[in-house]
């Protein structure tokens, strides 16, 4: 469970790190508002290994990066990121103990 709420701030800090870096334009007036997907931070970061995953998950199942993996990509990275926090800290919730009493 401490493992879960961990990733959960962890998740959130990056979403909320995403949210200010697509939001800083559009504050100062230097631009819309547009948030950045995921698939372009990961280009900006990594190229090599963008491409390289890309090749490896196309070589196993061509559909799977079309169907399911780019358009998840696509997706602004603070939904991403904040989405992952909610499941994560729903998953390190604190649970109520069960009181089961048998006489």
């Amino acid at each position: 469970m401490v493992v879960f709420r961990f990733l959960a701030a962890v998740f959130l800090l990056v979403a909320t790190i995403a949210l200010v870096f697509d939001a800083t334009p559009a504050v100062y007036g230097a631009g819309p508002f547009e948030g950045t997907t995921l698939s372009a931070h990961w280009q900006d970061l990594g190229p090599n290994s963008f491409e390289a995953a890309q090749k490896a998950v196309q070589a196993f199942a061509p559909w799977l990066w079309d169907r399911v993996i780019a358009p998840l990509l696509d997706v602004p990275t603070f939904i991403i990121f904040g989405a992952l926090s909610l499941a994560s800290g729903y998953a390190g919730r604190r649970r109520r103990a069960a009181r089961i009493f048998v006489n």
